[in-house]
């Protein structure tokens, strides 16, 4: 075959080094096929395998790889060339190096050199897995053994499975050396050999309809369903095609017939002389094992593929196969001696010598042969066909051959010849009957010419008679009237030839009769059968294609089937026939298995042909119930058929149900019947009275020792409950078979079999005083045990039968029927299940005081499966009786479970009574919850006995169901703690127990913990299971280092490694793999819960922490493993975050060569196969571990280095050369430049994966910054966002808008690092590309109200003790936007099954509006998430260039949205919180950037009514929002206000505070009037009203009745709009409107009591609120109204009569440097700037009592006087004596500017109204003030060194540079100083000059 040139199967060198490509092994291949669901929607999968230099390899797969030629070593250099190869920049692969091991190889196992090649760049592309599994490092064994434990169970096996012990890994260096990789090339050489082989096997039998089964449902022929063609059979197809194909054009398989047997022969050519490899170092012992193995594995697969297509074959075998195989086998004895060379390979022996037998039978074609031979009996005489192609049989020779062969075979008696011999001898049993029907009618045809020559001599005129009038005697008929008058009819046949030269050449009397008699008593055949049918068959295939086994098994059913003719009933034929039908298959293989077509069904073949059905069935039949196993078995075989009639019954439950003959021993004592028709000698007899069926005993010990013509049966019938009225008529006619007394009788009688059982059954009970006359003699345990056998199938049928055709309900009804039925004849007290129950109760209390009885262990097994059966029909009953029965420990009863399997299957090393109660306990869970709510909402009804569908799930209590789970549960978690330790005589049974015992602890806490997050567990629709998975959970997730169940999971793991990479044991290659990711899914929810639940770290988690070396080696064990494992190494990683401990690094675990290992592996993601939840599920573990505290490994996987390379090279190039392939984050950065390419579900794991490294490491932002098209890339898509349509409500839409979301969190990061760096251009750029997020970020979400108020209302009144909310999702795991995103449908269709609301007519009932809630749901959830995004983005992004027009424009817009849409909003309350608070933090955060630039743009301006208007449709106060917790939404839109009113001041100077330095409230200029100007009056009118006025009384008011829920910042953010407001030149017009409205409050009154409850509500001895209410009065009096009215009011005798006043009379009175600052704080702000409004606004007037109010703080006045000393100095023990503060310098300019005030109205006397001596003169040493002032302005350097900062907001205006250089300052504290006493001094000299 030529090299495979550039393809698919083998793309260029360059492609395959680089990692652009990963290469598809044939291993790989074979694995992706198991699954053909999975595999037909795989492109990259059919992609490789449709490529055409594929399909060329699977024709004659075991020719792939053909020796090297010149062509072959041209196209090699051609490949390898330089041109096409450019060596590694970093030293990831040696090229010269490739091709030395490629002509190595080429030359060692002498294959073509590109084939060579391929194997080489496979090795080096598997190197890190294979490293992985090549053992464990001195560090990670230490921590795999402690979490082994002190057991160490696990390690030993682990060791044994690689080979090599954990401290004698081979170091990187041994590992990559020359002999290392000469073993691997070995290894993948021989994997690729017999993985291509099983490969194109699978795809061949997919073609021939092989695959049939699990994919097509049948229920009868007419409901046939054809299968739907798949690129997968079309590649099938498209490979058979051309293995028919030969160079003539005749379209054959026998080319590629010959090819296999000659290829066999070449294995077993190579199998005795040996591999030759390694020949020059002498050879290798384990290399020439695993080639032993390897010849031996192919050769089971090349078989595999001739039996398939032999057996496809519609034609009778050629000549020239036939004997071609046969010479083949015959000279080796049929290989039935034959003996692998090494014992490692016994396993595949009887693998092996099954298919020489199969092949040999099936070849020889057994029906078709027949039936030609028939057919050529009504032909003319047959001559020898000597052509390669005719059928065998046509062939004289080779018909002599054949027989010779097999004879020799015979009389060696080799079983593996057998069945191919007894077929022979069927074939010339038949041949020789043709043979002596065509003899016969030519001796006649012979004497009817001799009679009509002698009548044609003596009568002429009789010429003409017709030659048909003799035609009758003739066994062919047609044959001799179309050859009478024909010479050839005269002549020998070829048949008869051949039978005449067979038997001359035989040495035996009848060579046919010798053959039949060898095979059946030398080698016997029916024992062959039987085992190639059972334990043989079911190596073949696996439980997901069962096709191969399926077809063997027919084959030698037809093989049974053609002995029929001339081998009697015997109990050899049964069993044979009884293990084809069966297959060897368990009950538990029956359940939940897809339906098999009926082609393929061995039981529906069985029915559907009365031959057998009447040689076997009815012969069984007539011999029951005398013999009642055969006739049971064989029923309960044929009841595994789901073929129904036409009203849904089962073929095998109608025939039990109208059985017409009774055979049974005559009592002794019965004289009432009598001999009829005595002419015909047929011994028949007739009733003449009714005969019982059933007798009753005087006594049970008396009944066992007499028989049955001892005892005394009560024959009056007819009124008789006791026997059920189960009798044979009078007149019933019978004959009799046995005359020996007691007589056997075979009646004619039509009765119920069922009925009959069912009555049978009850004899066993202990107490019955029943016996069946049938035998005689009490029912035997082996009946009893087919006949609950027989019943339990019936069940299983009936419902798998109705569910294939999706019936369910159909189904539950026939199996009701069948318990009716069997039911029907027994005590009106009782029914068939209690008869089950009793029995099983009696012999549970057997079985442990008589351990040794086989047939009670069988009886009791079969109990278990009848339980299993009855739990989907009748769980009620099931729960009833298992909690009043004595299997389980209920209500201090000793359960029997236990003891019986450790008195029993313990010891005998099989366990299927336990694996029973596994089942039993798995569908007692699976009823609890898919019954959940229909026992909720069942009414309360009174049944009939199996009538009433609700009986089956009403009428259990829940404590009930708790009890009999959480004891049940305690049994199986023991089972779990200690079986490990136990003897299995059977592996697989272990596997099986620990496999569903997992899976149904999954499904507890899966249940319990995954819906309904509410606080109280008894309200759940699944509060059955809440003390079962407490009880898991304390078990599993305990602290205690004496875990046994988390050793368990272990050891499983440990077991995982070791999984057995199998092509023909595929069974149990299915079984292991499904045992090891089941304990992945358990173990993964298991630490989900704990994190979920918050629980403290468990002993699992600690040692699933130490073990992560030994989980990473598990996920390059095998492929299935990959997903599974990621999850779990996913919750680790999240749940060690989630602790307030440092969480254990992953990376210290891992060790360097094993994390750099597992990166390259991970790094090639979902290739080669594309598997796209492998790669989603690698991308979220990335992001859980760059966000869960694991700093080195992210630094590992970002940079491509680990933090020891980093210190040894800071240079990146180098380091992050230290593991092939880029650096993950670089992958995705890649990846996501052409977004659009992506899977949505790949693209959102991606993209968060890139925000999370930006977010956790801001120096990963530098692969960002430095990337060409990325952020380009990520930036358009946003912009074309917008230009594609996509329904609302459609999952596509939600995970757009979610992609959004990470880019604009991507984006905000960028633009903040951007900022650092000082780069602006690509935040510019983005201005023109915000328009997605302007229109979507912000807006109310599509919400549908209706959809969502009419599912819940008509949900609760279809289901009333139901709520839809019960099956909510908790956070327990994350799940995608889509149809199952917040409602759980998958659950909510598994518990609403059951009514057809739920599913609708046409997919339109609830399950349709549930999708469509989730969906709505999940677009709702995405615009959350993209709110939050956008709100970063756009802050960010304001950051940069909120100086731009275009970008305020956008802000200003975004805040109106975000105002607009919580105003207008329709969400229910849950969800409008999450989205109002974050629109309100978005806008008070764009607000805040806007006022800072001072925007004039109109649009910002137009912001203050759209906030206004969402406070009044919000309708939210302080009152109301503290009371409904709301109150920081509503803090936050008063912050949003504050900012707003800032737009409408003037400049900076109006907006600052009346306790400015100079303390007098300017004058408002006038400001031309604008457009709004009087829509803004009456909105500030009304904000001064409800917000300040109303505000501040409800928040003084709840400051005295709870101060513990009050805040300050509440009270600041009032005083600052209100100082606000009032600065806006319009409000100056409505003074009256104000101060009447805070009149009609009465804000003053409360202000100034709150100032007096200040010392009283103070805050940790901070009278916090005194200074908060005198700001509050201080911006009031910024009014000159409201200062008018407060002086009216009498503020300040108010204030002068507060406790908190009478600090200031202290002795040395309050000053800057106190323990309570906040008090000199209030003098200095607060009460000096009041008076000063006061003496601005109110006049002279009150001039008398501001000073009468001052002076009576003399010691305040005093200190503040002489605080300017500057004879003062610092001293350790007063750090701050002689210092000078800001607050200090201010109040002498406040108190300077008060005296020249107070001293002008003085001054002006009468011209002012007052009378100059009631004011009094303010007593404060002014000159000494002016004096020390005038000092410190002199002494700048002294001054400077004195100012002491004594606030935070102090100690920032240091470091500020001084505004105003005239002022000499150094910085902006000491400008402010110099300002103030610049101004005290004025004001001090005026009054002087004055």
């Amino acid at each position: 075959m030529a090299p495979a040139g550039d393809s698919i199967y083998f793309p260029s060198l360059d492609k395959c080094l680089s990692g652009e490509h990963q290469l598809i092994s044939w291993k790989t291949a074979l694995i992706a096929l198991s699954n053909l669901d999975d595999a037909r929607s795989n492109s990259a999968l059919e992609n490789f395998l449709s490529d055409q230099h594929t399909i060329d390899l699977l024709k004659l797969p075991f020719k792939c790889f053909q020796p090297p030629t010149p062509h072959t070593r041209t196209s090699f250099e051609t490949r390898t060339a330089a041109i096409h190869v450019t060596p590694s920049a970093h030293g990831h692969y040696d090229i010269n190096q490739i091709k030395e091991d490629t002509l190595w190889l080429s030359k060692e196992v002498q294959v073509e050199e590109v084939a060579a090649l391929r194997i080489v760049i496979l090795e080096w592309q598997t190197r890190p897995a294979t490293q992985l599994l090549s053992g464990f490092s001195e560090e990670e064994s230490a921590r795999v053994q402690d979490a082994a434990g002190s057991n160490a169970f696990g390690l030993s096996q682990l060791r044994s499975s690689v080979q090599i012990p954990p401290s004698q890994r081979p170091d990187s260096t041994s590992f990559d050396g020359l002999d290392s990789r000469r073993l691997r090339f070995w290894d993948i050489y021989l994997s690729e050999r017999r993985y291509i082989l099983k490969v194109s096997e699978v795809l061949v039998s997919a073609s021939l309809n092989l695959e049939a089964a699990g994919q097509v449902d049948f229920r009868s022929d007419k409901g046939k369903k054809q299968e739907k063609s798949t690129w997968v059979s079309q590649v099938g197809a498209a490979i058979v095609e051309q293995q028919r194909s030969s160079k003539d054009g005749v379209r054959s398989a026998n080319t590629f017939l010959d090819e296999c047997i000659k290829s066999l022969q070449v294995h077993i050519d190579d199998l005795e002389g040996g591999s030759g490899s390694f020949k020059d170092e002498g050879g290798r012992p384990e290399i020439e094992e695993s080639w032993c193995q390897n010849q031996i594995t192919e050769m089971i697969h090349v078989m595999e593929l001739m039996f398939i297509t032999i057996d496809f074959s519609a034609e009778i075998s050629p000549s020239v196969i036939t004997l071609s195989w046969l010479r083949f086998a015959g000279k080796y004895g049929f290989f039935d001696q034959f003996q692998p060379p090494f014992p490692s390979q016994q396993s595949l022996l009887l693998p092996f010598q099954a298919l020489i037998a199969m092949v040999s039978l099936v070849l020889l074609k057994l029906p078709l042969t027949t039936v030609h031979l028939f057919d050529s009996a009504e032909q003319p005489p047959l001559e020898t066909d000597v052509s390669d192609l005719a059928p065998y049989i046509n062939n004289m020779a080779t018909i002599v051959e054949i027989n010779s062969v097999l004879s020799d075979a015979a009389g060696a008696s080799l079983t593996t010849a057998s069945p191919a011999v007894f077929a022979w001898s069927v074939i010339m049993q038949v041949l020789r009957e043709v043979s002596q029907a065509r003899k016969e009618a030519r001796e006649i045809r012979q004497s009817q010419r001799a009679v009509d020559g002698f009548q044609a001599a003596s009568s002429p005129e009789n010429e003409r008679v017709d030659s048909t009038a003799t035609g009758n005697t003739s066994l062919y008929p047609s044959l001799r009237r179309r050859s009478t008058n024909s010479e050839t009819s005269l002549e020998p046949s070829l048949y008869e030839e051949s039978l005449e030269k067979i038997m001359e050449n035989s040495l035996d009397g009848d060579p046919i009769a010798y053959l039949a008699r060898s095979a059946v008593d030398g080698s016997r055949v029916f024992d062959v059968i039987s085992s190639l049918a059972g334990e043989v068959c079911i190596t073949f295939g696996s439980d997901r294609r069962p096709g191969l086994r399926l077809r063997i098994r027919i084959a030698l059913l037809e093989l049974v089937r053609s002995s029929l003719n001339w081998i009697e009933y015997l109990p050899e034929v049964l069993q044979a026939a009884l293990a084809v039908l069966t297959g060897s298959e368990r009950y538990w293989d029956f359940v939940g298995r897809p339906a098999i077509a009926s082609s393929l069904d061995p039981t529906a073949m069985f029915l559907d042909d009365d031959f057998m059905v009447q040689k076997l069935l009815y012969t069984a039949l007539s011999r029951f119930p005398y013999e009642t196993l055969p006739f049971l078995k064989l029923c309960k075989a044929l009841a595994a058929c789901r073929t129904t009639n036409d009203e849904g019954t089962l073929l095998i439950n109608e025939l039990l149900e109208n059985l017409g003959t009774f055979t049974q021993l005559l009592p002794l004592s019965f004289r009432g019947y009598g001999a009829i028709r005595e002419d015909e000698n047929a011994n028949y007899v007739s009733l003449k009275e009714n005969l019982s069926l059933f007798f009753v005993r005087k006594g049970r010990l008396a009944s066992r020792r007499q028989g049955p013509a001892q005892q005394n049966a009560l024959v009056d019938i007819k009124g008789d409950d006791s026997t059920g009225g189960l009798y044979i008529p009078a007149g019933t006619v019978g004959r009799v078979i046995s005359e020996t007394k007691p007589l056997i009788v075979i009646w004619d009688y039509k009765y119920s079999g069922l009925k009959y059982l069912g009555r049978l059954l009850e004899t066993a009970l202990v107490g019955s005083n029943l016996t069946a006359y049938a035998s005689g003699l009490e029912s035997d345990k082996d009946a009893l045990t087919e006949i609950v056998g027989l019943l339990t199938m019936l069940l299983r049928s009936s419902v798998e039968s109705a569910r294939t055709e999706g019936e369910g309900l159909a189904g539950v009804e026939a199996a009701h029927r069948v318990l009716e039925e069997a039911s029907d004849g027994l005590d009106r007290n009782r029914d068939v299940i209690t008869i089950v129950f009793d029995i099983f109760d009696e012999e549970l209390h057997k079985k442990p005081s008589q351990p040794g009885l086989e047939h009670s262990m069988a009886l009791l097994v079969n109990c278990v499966q009848f339980i299993h059966a009855l739990i989907p029909i009748l769980p009620s009953r099931v729960w009833q009786l298992l909690a009043k029965g004595g299997l389980l420990e209920i209500d201090g009863r000793a359960g029997k479970l236990a003891s019986v399997v450790e008195a029993s299957e313990m010891i005998a090393g099989h366990y299927d009574f336990l694996i029973g109660c596994v089942y039993i306990f798995q569908g007692l869970v699976e009823d609890a919850a898919t019954h959940s709510v229909a026992r909720k909402v069942a009414t309360s009804k009174v049944a009939t006995r199996f009538t009433e569908i609700e009986a089956r799930v009403a009428g259990i209590p829940d404590k009930t169901m708790m009890k009999v789970l959480l004891a049940y549960e305690r049994t199986m978690v023991a089972v779990i703690e200690s079986s490990p330790t136990w003897v299995f005589t059977n592996p697989e049974e272990r596997l099986e127990i620990s496999t569903r015992l997992m899976s149904t602890f999954h499904n507890i806490l899966r249940y319990s913990h995954s819906i309904d997050d509410s606080p109280d567990p008894t309200k759940k629709i699944f509060a059955v299971f809440t003390p079962a998975a407490n009880y898991l959970i304390d078990v599993f997730l305990s602290i205690s280092s004496n875990n046994l169940p988390s050793h368990t999971i272990l050891r499983i793991f440990y077991q995982g490694v070791e999984t057995p990479h199998s092509t023909v044991l595929l069974s149990k290659l299915d079984i292991w793999t499904v045992y090891v990711r089941t304990a992945l899914d358990y173990a993964t929810l298991l630490v989900q819960i704990s994190t979920y639940l918050e629980l403290p770290t468990s002993h699992l988690e600690s040692q699933l922490f130490k073990a992560t070396p030994l989980l990473v080696r598990l996920y390059v064990s095998h492929e299935i493993y990959q997903v599974p494992v990621i999850c779990l190494l996913r919750a680790i990683i999240i749940g060690a975050a989630s602790s307030s401990e440092e969480p254990p690094s992953l990376l210290g675990h891992f060790g360097q060569e094993t994390a750099k290992n597992f990166l390259s592996v991970l790094s090639i993601l979902n290739s080669p196969l594309n598997d796209e939840p492998l790669n989603v599920s690698i991308w979220n573990l990335l992001s859980a571990i760059v966000s869960s505290r694991q700093q080195w490994f992210a630094v590992y996987l970002l940079t491509g280095s680990t933090p020891r390379e980093s210190l040894k090279d800071t240079k990146r190039a180098t380091v992050s050369s230290s593991r092939r392939g880029r650096p993950l984050l670089i992958v995705a950065l890649d990846s996501l430049t052409d977004i659009t390419a992506l899977q949505p579900e790949r693209a959102l794991a991606m993209l968060e994966f890139v925000a999370l490294a930006e977010d956790n490491w801001p120096w990963a932002m530098t692969d960002l910054h430095k990337h060409p098209k990325f952020l380009t890339a990520i930036s358009d898509f946003i912009d074309t966002l917008n230009s594609r349509p996509t329904p609302k409500d459609s999952a596509k839409e939600c995970d757009r808008t979610r992609m959004a979301s990470y880019i604009a969190d991507i984006l905000a990061m960028y633009i903040h690092h951007s900022r650092q760096l000082g780069e602006t251009d690509f935040a510019t750029k983005l201005v023109r590309k915000l328009a997605y997020f302007t229109n979507n970020a912000v807006t109310v979400p599509g919400y549908n109200s209706s959809l969502h108020g009419n599912l819940q209302r008509n949900f609760g009144m279809k289901f009333p003790r139901c709520d839809l909310n019960s099956f909510k999702r908790t956070k327990l795991q994350r799940q995608p936007f889509g149809r199952d995103y917040f409602y759980n449908l998958e659950l909510l269709d598994q518990v609403m099954q059951y009514d057809p609301a739920w599913r609708g007519t046409r997919d339109q009932g609830f399950a349709e509006e549930v999708a469509r809630a989730n969906i709505n749901l999940s677009m709702i959830e995405s615009q959350v998430f993209l709110l939050h995004s956008w709100k970063l983005f756009i802050i960010e992004l304001s950051a940069v260039l909120a100086q731009e027009v275009g970008l305020q424009r956008v802000m200003a817009r975004v805040i109106s949205d975000c105002l607009n849409s919580n105003a207008k909003s329709t969400l229910p309350e849950t969800i409008f919180k999450r989205l109002a608070q974050v629109r309100a933090d978005l806008a008070f955060a764009l607000m805040q950037r806007l006022v800072k630039v001072k925007s004039k743009e109109p649009e910002v301006k137009a912001i203050l009514p759209e906030i206004w208007d969402t406070l009044r449709i919000c309708g939210a106060t302080f009152e109301l929002s503290t009371t409904s917790n709301d109150i920081n939404y509503y803090r936050c839109l008063l912050k949003i206000l504050f900012l707003a009113l800032q737009a409408y001041t003037t400049d900076s100077q109006q907006a600052k505070s009346t306790a400015s330095t100079n303390g007098v409230t300017p004058t408002p200029a006038k400001h031309p009037k604008r457009a709004n100007a009087p829509e803004s009056s009456y909105i500030i009118l009304d904000i001064l009203g409800v917000v300040v006025a109303q505000g501040f009384r409800s928040l003084a008011t709840r400051l005295h009745d709870h101060p513990e829920e009050s805040s300050t910042t509440d009270f600041a953010l009032l005083t600052a709009i209100l100082q606000t407001a009032i600065r806006i030149p319009e409000v100056d017009k409505s003074q009256s409107q104000i101060v009447l409205q805070f009149a009609e409050n009465k804000t003053a009154r409360y202000a100034t009591t709150l100032f007096s409850w200040a010392d009283q509500l103070a805050v940790n001895a901070d009278p916090v609120y005194g200074e908060l209410s005198i700001l509050f009065i201080l911006e009031l009096s910024a009014m000159p109204m409201m200062a008018e009215h407060l002086a009216v009011e009498g503020v300040l005798s108010q204030l002068s009569n507060a406790n908190i006043m009478g600090r200031f009379r202290n002795v040395n009175g309050v000053g800057p440097f106190d323990d309570q600052p906040r008090l000199y704080a209030i003098w200095t702000r607060g009460i000096l700037p009041l008076c000063l409004n006061l003496l601005d606004s109110v006049g002279a007037a009150i001039g008398g009592e501001i000073a009468a109010f001052l002076n009576q703080f003399p010691r305040q006045l005093a200190r503040s006087a002489d605080g300017f000393d500057s004879k003062r100095a610092p001293t350790p023990t007063d750090p701050s004596a002689g210092c000078l503060t800001l607050a200090a310098a201010s109040e002498a300019h406040s108190l300077a500017l008060i005296s020249h005030i107070l001293d002008s109205f003085r001054a002006a006397g009468a011209s002012m109204g007052v009378v100059p001596a009631e004011i009094s003169e303010l007593q404060w040493d002014r000159g000494q003030v002016k004096e020390d002032v005038e000092g410190w302005l002199q002494e700048r350097r002294l001054l400077r060194e004195r100012i002491l900062p004594v606030t935070e907001r102090e100690v920032e205006l240091v470091r500020q540079e001084a505004l105003d250089t005239r002022v000499g300052a150094e910085n902006r504290l000491e400008e402010k100083v110099v300002t103030e006493l610049t101004g005290a001094f004025r004001c001090l000299g005026s009054a002087n000059n004055q």
